[in-house]
């Protein structure tokens, strides 16, 4: 991406975020969601809880809520962030996210350590809200004890659909920021992308299926695979494949000898870890085995990709993991879609900017960096 092409962006960026503020229109009381009050306002968030915040939003963190950063930089540019957690500027930072938004990699991330926010870090940065994720209640608890608004956003809202509770998400960014924002088109292309994908499935027998297994983190000491309830397991079963780990819920850790068991034909590591293929195919770790597993033996194992954010979990992106999955699964029946077309195509359309074929490269083989300020 040359200086050329961001700069062009963000000038852009900046023109639509003009307009958007000037057409902003104020959350009245006959919403269901939100009410007014003076000079603050009362929305309801994903968590369930009512939170009164600021008639206008000038100073924003985004902390447990990782893959939100995608989503807010789409919406409303960066102007009003003053704080991220290190997990998302690793990420932004491996990221075609970076590329759109090269300012992320200088915003504040001290506020949260492995993890764990620190109240007084916090309150040095003047937040008007905290954005944080349903299954991170700890940083509720510490934002509104130190007098700051938290608006939850929830992991599970559409049941690990990822590519509806994106969308749920930026509605509800929307309201934080009391900003209209028309997310029509990216709807219609999720909607578009989970038809395309269901009808050509539609036939499939599930004894046709392939099994798969997901890797959420992987190392010496924990290999954490997803069971039901999980965006693995929507990932696994939308895609067409069977999900090998769904006799567990969540994301436990289990044996390699489970594994031996399951015998998986795919596999798939996610950016919350940073293993790639080639630690499976070589054995790297002690204590591993995997040269008798079926989708090693077949070279079957796959770094998912990285592109405006990690794509295991719900993002701006999540059509194309979809779309990306599905041929994996079923290469015969998506033969005519070329990948690399539909990835350029939709960051043209919807980010505004033109990848070359190394970005695409660097889409499929995400660096371990990647991981880097994810607690372990």
């Amino acid at each position: 991406m040359t200086q050329k092409k961001t700069g062009a962006f963000l000038i852009l960026a900046l023109i639509i975020l003009q307009l958007l503020s000037g057409c902003a229109k104020e959350k009245t009381s006959s919403s269901t969601n939100a009410a007014t009050g003076g000079n603050t306002r009362t929305i309801v968030d994903q968590v369930g809880n009512s939170v009164v915040l600021p008639q206008e939003i000038n100073r924003v963190v985004i902390a447990s809520v990782w893959p939100l950063c995608s989503a807010y930089c789409l919406m409303f540019g960066t102007e009003k962030l003053v704080g991220l957690d290190p997990a998302i500027i690793s990420a932004a930072e491996n990221s075609m996210l970076i590329k759109i938004a090269p300012e992320l990699s200088n915003l504040p991330s001290s506020f949260s350590k492995n993890g764990s926010l620190n109240a007084e870090e916090l309150l040095k940065l003047k937040p008007d809200v905290v954005l944080y994720a349903s299954g991170v209640m700890e940083d509720y608890d510490v934002a509104t004890q130190a007098g700051i608004p938290a608006v939850g956003f929830s992991l599970s809202a559409k049941d690990f659909n990822a590519v509806e509770t994106i969308n749920s998400w930026m509605e509800l960014l929307s309201e934080v920021m009391n900003v209209s924002y028309d997310t029509s088109k990216f709807v219609e292309y999720g909607n578009k992308m989970q038809k395309l994908v269901a009808d050509r499935l539609n036939d499939v027998k599930e004894e046709d299926k392939p099994t798969a297994m997901i890797i959420h983190k992987y190392s010496a000491t924990t290999l954490a695979i997803p069971g039901l309830s999980t965006w693995g397991d929507y990932w696994i079963t939308a895609s067409g494949a069977r999900n090998v780990a769904n006799e567990n819920k969540g994301t436990p850790q289990v044996t390699v000898e489970q594994i031996y068991k399951w015998n998986p034909d795919r596999i798939y590591i996610t950016n919350f870890s940073d293993a790639v293929p080639d630690d499976l195919y070589n054995n790297t770790l002690e204590g591993y085995d995997w040269s008798n597993v079926g989708a090693v033996k077949s070279r079957n194992v796959y770094k998912m990709p990285l592109g405006i954010y990690r794509w295991y979990v719900t993002n701006t992106d999540s059509p194309l993991t979809l779309l990306w999955l599905a041929k994996q699964h079923h290469p015969a029946l998506f033969a005519d879609i070329d990948m690399d077309t539909e990835i350029k195509n939709y960051y043209k359309e919807f980010y505004r900017i033109d990848l070359t074929d190394d970005d695409i490269r660097e889409i499929y083989t995400p660096k371990r960096d990647a991981a880097r300020g994810i607690k372990k």
